[in-house]
């Protein structure tokens, strides 16, 4: 048995922002060590040659498949996710490892870690009769059964750094499988005048927690977290849980938090773990392999200002309901949690299986299984992705208007709201037109059905002399622009938007930002939003004084190819649009 993959590298897919990205998710391939019939390494190869098959397909149809993409070409698969228990006990032990390689060389263990690569890692040469899944590349995360202290040879992992170099023995399948993530997506940089050894599936740079291309494989100093860019999505894998610091293991937060905020509020995200998110106990109720809730929370906690769209676990081997749904917790105690799907498709030992197909504006899950070595689809979902990657468009007409400079203008803190049977599809700026009070800058929109019949103007003009600001400054010329977009929880709608004084800075203490009346979608109920987070302003110095505000509404894309007709209004954020204040619109 030997390994063929030093030399290859597969970068990180990056996607049409637009899509489709079609992934597949396994669970809990658990590969053992103990059963002589070896069933599993025999359930996994079956259900490859199922979906071997599968970009020859179509996506199934029917009442039990409500999905976006019914009856369409699966077509091209991205990515194949694996999500922990890749071994029932740590991937068992490899004596010759021990004693004749380093650490970037290490087969792992031959009734186990072996079992995994021969069915998933390309050019892994298992010379037995296993059917290997084609389509690459793929992405590993580990779980409880992999990592786990008990069952360890007596004898520790050699680190390969000198000889005798060994873990204490209990550490042996934690070091054996984070060694084995560092080979398929980091590589390793070896002794002077020795060469690299390129990743099997690499991730670049900030997108893998190590020290890039060292071959980190000690889980004390790095977390292995990675997130994967395809597209319309980017898949962020935690391992075991998010957080996890068990046996002094780097918890992998701060790294999360950094590439969270690179990716802003409205980029859609997926939180790939192995435990559940539904799965959790009691602080103090004993050992456990689940974690806690007060875990779990604090993960939520970092998630929830984020466009999370989905959680994809394992761990239970049973196929979860299809959707189901986690409430995740918001910022401010007065919105309501943010429900969020989380799928668990089954053990890929028993021949179950994940197909995922994402677009700016949909997110399709379809469960299936192996019979026969044939796909067999079962039930699948669709969701609608908030704030897709897109936004509203100039209308062409529209675009030579402005008026200022803003030094002499204030900021109107007039609301613009739609009616209950109406959305907003175009939004802008404009002046008030009252004669004794039109120095004011306030919002211009036109709402509709959402067919877009029965257009209605609804501006944000004072109808007395209060609602504006800043008091007493004379005019925009100590006010800056907040660019930090503010956006509509999932579960509801916006119902109009209004200008707000922003006073969370040092320097500059004052800015203008946007904020959202919103409207739940089965109550009713409305309230507002504002972004609170320290975002980007603009100008540099001098405050508005120079600024012009920009009249060019931007407008719902109507009759658009591959645009819904019902978009909506999912969140604004202002910007520089040269020397002018410019209006985004984030789809929803």
């Amino acid at each position: 048995m030997t390994d063929t993959t030093s030399s290859s590298s597969t970068l990180v897919p990056v996607g049409d922002p637009a899509g489709p990205a079609t992934f597949i998710f396994l669970a809990d391939p658990q590969q053992t060590r103990t059963e002589t019939a070896d069933f599993r390494r025999k359930g996994c190869s079956d259900l490859n040659a199922a979906l071997n098959t599968l970009d020859s397909l179509k996506w199934p149809t029917g009442s039990e498949f409500p999905i976006s993409c019914a009856g369409e070409p699966i077509g091209k698969v991205d990515a194949v996710f694996v999500g922990g228990d890749l071994c029932q006990t740590g991937g068992d032990q490899n004596a010759e490892d021990q004693l004749l390689h380093a650490p970037s060389t290490y087969v792992g263990g031959l009734r186990e870690l072996a079992k995994v690569r021969g069915l998933y890692q390309k050019g892994f040469d298992v010379n037995e009769d296993v059917t290997p899944l084609k389509y690459d590349p793929k992405f590993f995360g580990l779980g409880d059964h992999d990592i786990q202290t008990e069952d360890t040879p007596a004898i520790g992992w050699n680190k390969g750094r000198f000889p005798g170099d060994l873990t204490e023995p209990q550490d042996y399948w934690r070091y054996q499988m984070w060694n084995f993530i560092s080979q398929m997506h980091s590589g390793y940089d070896h002794a002077p005048l020795m060469p690299y050894t390129r990743p099997v599936y690499g991730i670049e740079g900030n997108n893998l927690d190590t020290e890039p291309y060292k071959g980190s494989y000690s889980w004390q100093d790095y977390s292995l977290n990675y997130v994967v860019n395809l597209g319309p999505v980017d898949v962020i894998q935690l391992h075991r849980y998010g957080g996890d610091s068990e046996g002094g293991r780097q918890s992998g937060f701060n790294w999360l938090k950094q590439r969270l905020a690179e990716r802003g509020l409205t980029h859609p995200i997926i939180i790939m773990q192995h435990y559940m998110l539904s799965d959790v106990v009691e602080d103090g109720s004993g050992v456990t392999p689940n974690w806690h809730r007060s875990q779990r929370d604090e993960l939520l906690d970092i998630l929830s200002p984020y466009n999370i769209i989905g959680f994809f676990v394992g761990n239970n081997l049973d196929v979860g309901p299809l959707p189901h749904k986690i409430n995740v917790p918001t910022k401010d105690p007065t919105i309501p949690t943010r429900p969020v799907p989380e799928f668990r498709p089954g053990c890929a030992w028993a021949q179950n299986f994940a197909l995922v197909r994402v677009t700016s504006w949909t997110m399709d899950v379809v469960y299936g299984f192996a019979q026969d070595r044939k796909a067999v689809f079962t039930s699948g979902v669709s969701f609608k992705i908030p704030y897709g990657n897109q936004i509203w468009e100039e209308v062409p007409a529209w675009n030579s208007s402005y008026f200022g400079t803003l030094k002499n203008f204030y900021v109107s803190t007039v609301r613009a709201k739609c009616p209950h049977d109406m959305v907003i599809i175009s939004c802008g700026l404009r002046k008030t037109e009252r004669p004794e009070k039109d120095d004011r800058v306030a919002w211009d929109m036109v709402a509709a059905a959402v067919d877009g019949s029965r257009e209605v103007a609804i501006r944000g003009f004072a109808t007395e002399t209060s609602g504006h600001f800043p008091y007493g400054l004379g005019g925009m010329t100590k006010i800056y622009v907040d660019t930090a977009p503010v956006v509509c929880p999932a579960h509801c709608n916006v119902a109009g938007v209004f200008f707000w004084q922003k006073e969370n800075r040092g320097a500059p203490s004052l800015t203008v930002a946007p904020g959202l009346i919103v409207r739940e979608a089965t109550t009713g109920e409305e309230y507002e939003i504002r972004n609170e987070t320290s975002g980007g302003y603009f100008p540099a110095e001098h405050g508005c004084t120079d600024l012009y505000a920009d009249t060019n509404k931007v407008s719902r894309p109507s009759g658009k190819a591959g645009v819904p007709d019902t978009l909506q209004m999912g969140g604004v954020a202002l910007y520089q649009k040269g020397n002018r204040i410019g209006v985004r619109v984030l789809y929803v």
